[in-house]
C-alpha cells in the first residue's frame, strides 16, 4: 500500500486531500495543530478512521523531527507528500504597521513549515516519489495588505523549483499547486461578519465563482500520479483566471 503524508489535514484543502487519498486506497498520514478538530471530522465521517493522525505544529522543529521519526519507524518510506498546512493569517494589513511578531508567525507557518517538512520528506522517498507544495496565486503576483504571506508563497515557488532540480537526481518529482479563491471553512468564518463576501469576491473571478476544494485536489492528484511523470518543478495555477486579470 502506498503512503501519503498530508500536512494540515483536518480542514479545508488538506481535509479534501485526505478524503481523496483515502478513496484512492493509500495509507494516509496527516497532522494538524488541534486534535479536537480532527476528532470531530472522524466522528462525522467514519471513512477517516483509517487515517493515521498526529497532533503537531509543523512550524516547530522539535515537533517536526518527532513526527518524521515516528513516520520513519512505522512506515519506512513515503510515496507522496502534500505540504498544505497554513493557519489563519495574522499579518494582514499595511506592511509598515504590522507587528513584527505577526510577520514572524506568518514566516514560520507559511514558509518555514513547508521547508522543514520537505527536507524530511525527501529523506523518506525513493525514485518515483512525488512532493506537491500548496502555494497560492499570491506567490505569483503582488498582494498588498498581505505582503508577508505573499512573500512566503513566492518563497515556496522558488524552493519548489530549486529543490526540484536536486530531487530529480533521485527520481523524486517536486511540484506545486497555486489555488485562487477556494471556498473553505476560513471563508465560512468571514461570511459570518460580511454576508456579501461570497458574491463580491466571486465577481472578480473570470469564472465567476470560488473553486471547490476538490478542484484543487484534482491538480494535486494529477501531479502526484504517473500521468505527470515528465513534469518537474512546475506550478499548476487553479484560480478560475484570476491571475490573468
Amino acid at each position: 500500500m502506498k503512503k501519503v503524508l498530508i500536512t494540515g489535514g483536518s480542514k479545508g484543502i488538506g481535509l479534501e486531500a485526505v478524503r481523496r487519498y483515502v478513496s484512492l486506497g493509500f495509507q494516509v498520514i496527516t497532522c494538524s495543530r488541534s486534535s479536537s478538530t480532527w476528532l470531530e471530522k472522524v466522528s462525522e465521517e467514519p471513512s477517516l478512521r483509517s487515517v493515521d493522525y498526529y497532533e503537531a505544529d509543523v512550524s516547530q522543529e522539535e515537533q517536526v523531527a518527532s513526527l518524521f521519526t515516528t513516520i520513519s519507524e512505522k512506515y519506512g518510506k513515503l510515496d507522496v507528500a502534500v505540504n498544505n498546512a497554513s493557519p489563519k493569517l495574522e499579518s494582514s494589513g499595511c506592511f509598515e504597521s504590522v507587528d513584527i511578531s505577526a510577520l514572524k508567525h506568518t514566516l514560520l507557518q507559511d514558509f518555514w513549515s513547508h521547508t522543514l517538512c520537505l527536507k524530511y520528506e525527501l529523506a523518506l522517498m525513493e525514485s518515483g516519489g512525488a512532493v506537491i507544495n500548496i502555494s497560492s496565486i499570491n506567490g505569483i503576483r503582488p498582494t498588498p495588505n498581505a505582503s508577508m504571506y505573499s512573500a512566503c508563497k513566492h518563497a515556496i515557488e522558488g524552493l519548489t523549483r530549486s529543490v526540484a532540480l536536486e530531487a530529480i537526481e533521485k527520481g523524486i518529482r517536486v511540484n506545486a499547486v497555486a489555488p485562487g479563491v477556494t471556498w473553505t471553512p476560513r471563508w465560512d468564518e468571514r461570511e459570518k461578519d460580511k454576508p456579501e463576501i461570497h458574491d463580491d469576491v466571486a465577481k472578480i473571478v473570470p469564472l465567476k465563482r470560488f473553486a471547490k476544494a476538490s478542484e484543487i485536489i484534482d491538480a494535486v492528484e494529477f501531479l502526484a500520479s504517473d500521468k505527470a511523470s515528465y513534469i518537474v518543478g512546475h506550478t499548476i495555477v487553479v484560480d478560475g483566471g484570476v491571475s490573468l486579470t
